[in-house]
């Protein structure tokens, strides 16, 4: 046999290459799933300059062509992955009348979101610039969020649980701000029994 005619070796993906899925005629919300967890996968793993459309769609079994298809450009398909992760980790209860219940209840949902590797690069993604189109899209999205606990504090307000003068933006962003700087700025998550302690002492200063 001659050197042409001898079978070529598969030579081993290069180091650090995204790990290939096997092709899939995947379409519809099946190929939507597949690819946004792809998309968390490689964020998780590598960090938002990670994810590319050629990554994302080998590890999901998809065309690129499709990924362009479908979501337009990488920054649309990652914030699309990102705030779907986000919808179905961060939990929003219903407002009821207990201020203090219900603010605790918000810590405690984000508490567990950060404990999530998912949760956590996500809220680390956002202390960097990925594009104008996503950095749009993102703060856009974590305002819509925060406006759940702003209603919040509003009802405390209109209850009479907290003070009329209370300004419900400082006292979201006293709560929020050291639960979120401390998982993007130090990699930690705020123990869940202090971030209930944080609620009580920020209630503290502005209850009725």
């Amino acid at each position: 046999m001659s050197e042409q005619e001898k079978p070529q070796s598969r030579q081993p993906a290069p180091k650090g290459s995204p790990q290939k899925a096997p092709p899939l005629r995947r379409r519809g919300e099946a190929m939507r799933q597949a690819v946004f967890e792809a998309v968390m996968r490689l964020l998780t793993e590598r960090g938002p300059q990670g994810v590319t459309m050629v990554g994302v769609a080998a590890a999901a079994g998809v065309h690129e062509s499709s990924l362009y298809r479908h979501f337009g450009s990488r920054e649309k398909l990652l914030y699309e992955a990102a705030s779907r992760y986000s919808d179905g980790a961060l939990q929003q209860h219903p407002i009821s009348d207990d201020v203090r219940a219900d603010l605790r209840a918000t810590l405690a949902s984000l508490v567990d979101y950060l404990n999530t590797p998912q949760g956590a690069a996500i809220v680390r993604m956002a202390t960097v610039a990925v594009s104008p189109e996503f950095d749009r899209e993102s703060t856009a999205y974590w305002h819509q969020r925060l406006d759940h606990s702003l209603d919040i504090v509003r009802n405390g307000i209109t209850t009479g649980q907290l003070r009329a003068d209370t300004d419900p933006k400082l006292v979201v962003d006293a709560l929020i701000g050291p639960v979120l700087a401390r998982s993007a700025l130090f990699r930690q998550v705020m123990a869940k029994p202090d971030a209930m302690r944080l609620v009580d002492q920020v209630l503290r200063g502005v209850l009725a």
